[in-house]
């Protein structure tokens, strides 16, 4: 009878690295699998945003949330691109929170509840995790005339409408830009909606990740 022969060593080190490759493998394809699902998500949450802005449109003009309660108001007269956006929950047209909420960022508006009615709650700005979007705030067409169109204009331009001054390629809102941005690694992206309502990832070599956001091609963007 023959006897047989167990593994040695070597063999069993090989069989264990073999495992780990595959191990790695696996987790590294779950893993950009899950990255590329939030990024679609993600993408048709601006799509969204972009539908809704478009049934908001009234005379080329993009209202701003003047009179809502801590947005404009005389007690809270600046307003950021977050309340901007917010104003779509407000008005009903687009009445899903989590529309408002990118997969890949840690916030939570609490099923709407930190979105408020018809207003900021409490009269207040927006919480930080209410919308982890970023758009266009109450400085930003001031901004936008200084930067890119080198006018001269006054950074309090709440009353401004968004009509002609941006053109179809212009950004009007992207991820996050406070904190850790939402798509942030090298690896990852950036979504960006422009206003001919059109999505681009952005990766690290078209703007910085961690710090460029609110500066160049993004320097309108607030949340």
């Amino acid at each position: 009878m023959r006897r047989t022969r167990g593994l040695t060593l070597a063999e069993l080190l090989i069989g264990v690295f073999a495992l780990a490759i595959a191990a790695s493998l696996l987790c590294y394809g779950v893993h950009s699998h899950r990255d590329e699902a939030m990024r679609i998500r993600c993408r048709n949450n601006l799509n969204q945003l972009a539908k809704g802005m478009e049934t908001y449109l009234n005379d080329r003009f993009y209202p701003w949330p003047v009179g809502r309660a801590g947005c404009g108001t005389r007690a809270n007269p600046d307003f950021g691109g977050a309340e901007w956006l917010a104003t779509l929950y407000w008005t009903k047209i687009l009445p899903d929170p989590y529309v408002f909420l990118c997969p890949a960022s840690p916030d939570d508006n609490g099923d709407g509840k930190e979105l408020g009615d018809r207003g900021c709650p409490g009269n207040k700005p927006l919480s930080e995790d209410a919308v982890s979007y970023a758009g266009m705030g109450d400085r930003s067409v001031g901004i936008y005339l200084v930067s890119k169109q080198a006018k001269a204009a006054s950074y309090a331009t709440s009353k401004l409408g968004i009509r002609d001054d941006f053109p179809p390629n212009e950004p009007m809102a992207c991820d996050d830009t406070e904190g850790s941005i939402n798509h942030g690694s090298p690896q990852s992206s950036m979504n960006v909606l422009f206003f001919d309502s059109h999505v681009e990832y952005w990766t690290h070599e078209k703007v910085d990740l961690e710090t460029g956001v609110g500066r160049g091609d993004l320097c309108a963007m607030r949340n």
